[in-house]
């Protein structure tokens, strides 16, 4: 035994490291009652909040949310110590030898209702921004709704389509209806044609067509609905768990404002005071925007009301997708009517007639005799066009050209095209030398 012992004793390597026995004990010196996991969770989440444990105490009992940013007060919440853990800390004697997760756990857990306080802090933070992102696109909903309500000229496609219809199913049972589904629009080019050829192969086409003949403006109705676009992206549903949110948060606040005065213990806790002016200036604010989302709600069922559809039935469309499908058909009906517009030959280019110079004596005048109003010849010529002698081959030029860059173009009022009426016919023309 003597032999193995001196063979293998370390005795004499433990003497010689005194530094190494020292780094030991004190390493066990610091202790940790968490779960290591854990422990090192709360430790990554102190590292990122940048802040000293006493430092974050007080941001939290000042209500302090200036110096604990929305990312650092989520973070803080998602780890909050447990009823067991408390009382493990209770029950430890020695709190300087504790880790410093352990430590931080020690310094908030006598903090009252911290997850509260916690959820009230963040929506403090956050009211500001979050009524400055819904209402924008509250008004852009409620603007859709309107112009989709008061389009004239989406009233009047709607009216050709149902004539269309019920020329087509004049035969049937179906003939003599008073109304359809708006999601019959989107299915229109999947009804063929049978001697359309490549000129009209679709319905839609042949409405397309239709509408050329008749105004070419009513292909692009979608100018009357300049928000339809955005309504379409703009999710109802979560608009309104929105505003829902905003106004629980805020019956929170009064609720935790009503504990924290019944239950204050730490002197140095200013949640009460500085909450409670919170509330009192943005109360009105709260309730506008819930007066906006129930009056917008209420828009929109009717909306969906007057176009035939039944807002209580669980089939009926969100409203976003009922702005989807009226801008998908829109996108249809603009492309057919391009379809359709380039497979028609190119109209004959008018004759220029010249009229022979006017006499020395005639010539010296500012003015051509017989003109009532006097003008030069580029201003009659250029008023000529613009008084009718091509009134409407503007308009379906101007269409097609903004169906194909996609710009809208202002509307002047002004009375109908007469090319429905001439045929279309060329003019000559008269230009002076």
């Amino acid at each position: 035994m003597d032999d193995l012992e001196s063979a293998f004793s370390m005795e004499n390597a433990e003497s010689s490291s005194p530094q190494v026995s020292q780094t030991r004990s004190r390493k066990q010196s610091v202790t940790t009652l968490l779960d290591i996991t854990r422990a090192n969770n709360i430790a990554i989440m102190l590292s990122r909040v940048k802040m000293g444990v006493t430092d974050i105490r007080k941001a939290l009992l000042d209500v302090n949310d200036e110096a604990l940013s929305v990312d650092d007060l989520k973070a803080i919440g998602r780890q909050l110590p447990t009823a067991e853990e408390i009382v493990r800390l209770k029950d430890f004697e020695d709190v300087s030898k504790l880790a410093k997760s352990d430590q931080y756990f020690y310094q908030i857990m006598d903090i009252p209702r911290l997850a509260e306080r916690l959820d009230c802090m963040i929506y403090r933070r956050r009211l500001e921004l979050d009524i400055e992102e819904l209402r924008p696109e509250l008004d852009i909903v409620r603007n859709a709704a309107r112009e989709l309500k008061s389009s004239l000229r989406f009233k009047r496609v709607l009216q050709a389509v149902l004539s269309i219809g019920n020329a087509l199913n004049g035969s049937s049972f179906r003939g003599r209806a008073q109304g359809f589904k708006l999601d019959a629009l989107v299915k229109m080019r999947e009804t063929k044609t049978v001697k359309g050829g490549p000129d009209c192969p679709t319905l839609l086409h042949y409405l397309a067509r239709a509408l050329l003949r008749t105004d070419p403006s009513l292909v692009t109705f979608v100018e009357d609905m300049p928000h339809l676009e955005a309504a379409a992206r703009v999710s109802v549903q979560t608009l309104a768990a929105s505003i829902t949110a905003l106004v629980n948060g805020l019956d929170n606040i009064n609720a935790e404002i009503n504990n924290s005065r019944a239950s204050r213990t730490l002197p140095q806790d200013h949640f009460v005071d500085v909450m409670t002016p919170f509330v009192r200036q943005n109360s009105a604010s709260v309730e506008a925007m819930k007066n906006m989302g129930s009056a917008i709600e209420v828009e929109l069922r009717s909306l969906l009301a007057y176009y035939g559809e039944t807002p209580e039935s669980p089939e009926a469309p969100k409203p976003e997708d009922f702005f989807a499908l009226i801008l998908s058909f829109s996108s249809s009906l603009q492309k057919a009517a391009l379809e359709v517009h380039d497979k028609q030959p190119a109209p004959p280019t008018p004759p220029i007639i010249v009229e022979e110079p006017a006499a020395e004596e005639d010539s010296a005048e500012p003015t051509v005799k017989g003109d009532p109003h006097g003008l030069p010849p580029s201003a009659r010529s250029s008023q000529g066009r613009a008084g009718g002698l091509s009134v409407g081959r503007g308009d379906l030029d101007q269409a097609i050209r903004s169906m194909r860059t996609g710009k809208r173009r202002a509307r002047p009022n002004r009375p109908l095209s007469k090319i429905f009426f001439d045929g279309g016919r060329p003019q000559s023309r008269v230009f002076d030398t």
